[in-house]
């Protein structure tokens, strides 16, 4: 029953990428999700940028890496989030930036799902570093999953030689 269902989403998702490559506003609403999710990337990593002290504090709060490679994650992580952010709004370098971005996505979603596992709530750091509500939850877990996609969305169109 469950393999069916899955068979039945990959078919309408097959169809809805045809579609879409098919359709005359592929192009503007694949350039919109570009520059969005570049500029969000950029938004992203400007207070972690400003910041990298309180950044590395958020990175702590997951419990998931030791001291050496948690300064030098608060150190990198915010500028490949800016200039992977820059290469998808200014499209030079757009599908590397764009693999980048999923991989970071998907190492996100992993450390939120281990976050909640082990009973952690706190802020994510994802935008504002000061923030004071807890976000870790399905929500954030479902956000990023469509970030993800987004990336899934602008890879099919780079690999069919669209909008490089």
């Amino acid at each position: 029953m469950r393999l069916s269902i899955l068979l039945k989403l990959v078919r309408n998702m097959a169809t809805l990428l045809a579609q879409l490559n098919e359709s005359r506003y592929a192009n503007i609403f694949l350039t919109l999700l570009r520059i969005g999710l570049g500029a969000l990337f950029i938004y992203a990593s400007l207070d972690k940028i400003w910041n990298p002290g309180l950044f590395a504090k958020v990175i702590s709060n997951y419990r998931i890496l030791p001291l050496p490679l948690l300064h030098l994650s608060a150190i990198i992580l915010p500028w490949l989030e800016l200039l992977c952010g820059l290469a998808l709004v200014f499209n030079r370098y757009a599908r590397a930036a764009n693999i980048l971005i999923a991989g970071m996505l998907f190492v996100f979603i992993l450390a939120i799902v281990a976050s909640i596992y082990r009973g952690l709530d706190f802020n994510c750091g994802c935008f504002k570093l000061e923030a004071t509500e807890k976000n870790m939850g399905t929500l954030k877990i479902i956000e990023n999953l469509a970030m993800l996609g987004i990336t899934g969305l602008l890879e099919y169109r780079f690999r069919i030689g669209g909008n490089k």
